[in-house]
């Protein structure tokens, strides 16, 4: 067999073990449904339980934003292809926490 010709324009660095690395990957989801605790969300590719993420989502002319955690995978999706995906709720700032409040709040009324 011939050796390989080193195409690279940089040597590469291997690294140990304990190094990581993240991986930011950006998913369309259709918000389903919310609550105070979380939302479920359509997703046209799978997300791994336990997976965390942010979710951005325009909501009554404001823009919520909200650090969430993927729970499970729910059979409610508005379209065939979509995945439903049932997410819970991590950090949020005080902004958007009082602004779902009153949202909910607002709905139920």
């Amino acid at each position: 067999m011939a050796p390989m010709i080193e195409r690279r324009r940089t040597p590469r660095v291997e690294l140990t073990a304990d190094e990581s690395l993240r991986l930011e990957l950006r998913h369309r989801v259709q918000l389903l449904d919310i609550s105070q605790t979380g939302a479920l969300v359509g997703c046209d590719a799978p997300v791994p339980v336990g997976t965390r993420g942010q979710l951005r989502a325009g909501i009554a002319a404001h823009t919520f934003i909200a650090e969430v955690d993927v729970k499970r995978h729910h059979p409610k999706a508005p379209v065939r292809t979509q995945f439903g995906i049932g997410t819970a709720f991590g950090s949020m700032d005080e902004r958007n926490r009082k602004f779902l409040d009153e949202f909910l709040q607002r709905t139920r009324d």
